[in-house]
């Protein structure tokens, strides 16, 4: 077999585990860590059985490694942890004090700006603009680590 077609088992190996895992920069990781194992176990497999082809070398480390399923399953176990309620509350804590600082930040730095420009900036546009702008990147960091 050409080194296209054990590609091509590898490859639909990370696509169908990549569909069982959430969408974020740590599932990208791991699957780049999951690939560079099965290729690292290939060639440990190859040295050992140079005899055997390699698309059943390659099929004996997937079997090793489990299923997609199995690896998802596995992730989801130590990637969220439940929360119980005192952590629950802390989280909310953490949210509720995190929005009240973002507002008197956008509040300090509308009436900076309101003041810097001498009234060429209302206050109120530069607030709705600050406001907007702490929004968008609450959502892009909630992306970035996997909360959304």
């Amino acid at each position: 077999m050409s080194n296209e077609e054990i590609e091509q088992i590898i490859d639909d190996y990370i696509r169908r585990t990549s569909r069982l895992l959430p969408d974020n920069f740590e599932t990208e990781d791991l699957l780049e860590d999951l690939k560079a194992h099965i290729y690292e176990g290939l060639g440990h497999k190859q040295q050992i059985k140079p005899a055997e082809s390699s698309v059943e070398l390659v099929q004996e480390v997937l079997k090793e490694l489990g299923t997609p399923e199995e690896i998802a399953e596995e992730y989801s176990k130590e990637r969220v942890p439940d929360l119980d309620d005192d952590e629950a509350e802390d989280k909310f804590t953490y949210y509720a004090i995190r929005l009240i600082a973002a507002i008197v930040v956008a509040v300090i730095a509308a009436l900076i700006v309101d003041f810097v420009t001498e009234g060429a900036v209302d206050f109120a546009f530069a607030f709705f603009v600050l406001v907007a702008f702490a929004v968008i990147e609450w959502f892009v960091r909630a992306k970035q680590i996997g909360e959304s």
